[in-house]
């Protein structure tokens, strides 16, 4: 295959800039319910994020990016157990509910196995042990295996079990993650599905109803419990469906259409800013929006982009 590298570093640095974006736009509005179709979206500040700053929702993808380039994922995710307490000690803003619980449990995150173990047997423990907490962070583990889709589907599995470990989790984050992939390299959103025909057949039309539940929708808010993660995929895909008219204007109208879908706002415009991103580049994101983005560790649109184009694998040697 023969791939431009403006082009793939272009569409790799929109994944993390995509999310954050989203992520700040939502924040100001989450807990708020829909908003009309039309309805003007302004970064706002909320409750302890100031204008512009993204949550634990990018704060966790950049820590999973940071360890990412200092280590294989696919070999270890000790470096991501670390980063994720020095998020949690340094700053920890937003963290979830889940994601704390598990957090407070564990002894020693030098390595990734008890964190592990603490996911897993919150999952055996809980009714509702299916937030949206590792899929809002799952689309940077793209970016270091673009010519390997079956490795982006295991570490994205891996990824998530790290908090999240219920099987609807990790298998939404092999989704999103393999679909991030196929439209950075191939500028289509044909990967959600080339991704659910990968999953093991008693599963694929588990998944298929879910996003024909989306196709079916009329608009992201008919999928109000977005703090699920099923709600959550659905509504970010359906706020990608609504507004794709083939430009890149698609981005900002995508991302706006999320963010009025109401409730868990940050993280459903965090999850469809991943895969927009992902399709129409960095390059599509409005410089307005950019220049006010900004969140943990002290990082503005200049380390992010600096974050993505370390990790993303150049694939166009």
């Amino acid at each position: 295959m023969n791939f431009q590298k403006d082009q793939i570093l272009d569409r790799a640095r929109g994944v993390l800039l995509g999310a954050a974006v989203g992520d700040a736009l939502g924040a100001g509005y989450e807990f708020y319910p829909p908003l009309p179709d039309q309805a003007p979206i302004d970064f706002k500040s909320s409750g302890e994020f100031a204008i512009g700053q993204y949550t634990d929702d990018t704060s966790q993808m950049v820590a999973i990016g940071i360890a990412a380039g200092r280590s294989n994922l696919s070999e270890s995710l000790d470096e991501v157990a670390k980063e994720f307490k020095h998020w949690s000690d340094t700053d920890g803003a937003g963290i979830g509910i889940q994601t704390r619980a598990i957090f407070n449990k564990v002894v020693d995150f030098s390595t990734a196995e008890q964190l592990i173990q603490q996911a897993q047997l919150f999952v055996d423990t809980h009714e509702k042990a299916s937030g949206n907490g590792s899929l809002m962070r799952t689309g940077i583990v793209a970016l270091p295996f673009l010519s390997s889709g079956e490795t982006i589907g295991s570490v994205a599995s891996q990824v998530s079990a790290l908090t999240h470990a219920d099987i609807d989790c990790r298998e939404a984050c092999i989704i999103w993650s393999k679909a991030i992939r196929h439209a950075i390299l191939f500028e289509n959103f044909d990967g959600v599905q080339l991704a659910i025909n990968d999953l093991e057949p008693h599963r694929q039309g588990y998944w298929n109803e879910i996003f024909d539940q989306a196709d079916r929708a009329s608009k992201p808010a008919d999928f109000p419990n977005n703090g699920w993660v099923i709600h959550a995929l659905q509504a970010a895909y359906k706020a990608i469906l609504i507004t794709d008219s083939n430009s890149a204007e698609s981005f900002k109208l995508g991302i706006e259409a999320a963010v009025r879908s109401g409730n868990d706002t940050d993280t459903v415009a965090a999850i469809a800013g991943a895969l927009l991103g992902a399709r129409w580049g960095y390059s599509s994101i409005p410089r307005e929006w950019l220049e006010q983005v900004h969140g943990w560790p002290d990082f503005r649109e200049k380390d992010l982009v600096e974050l993505a184009d370390r990790i993303t694998e150049p694939i166009w040697a």
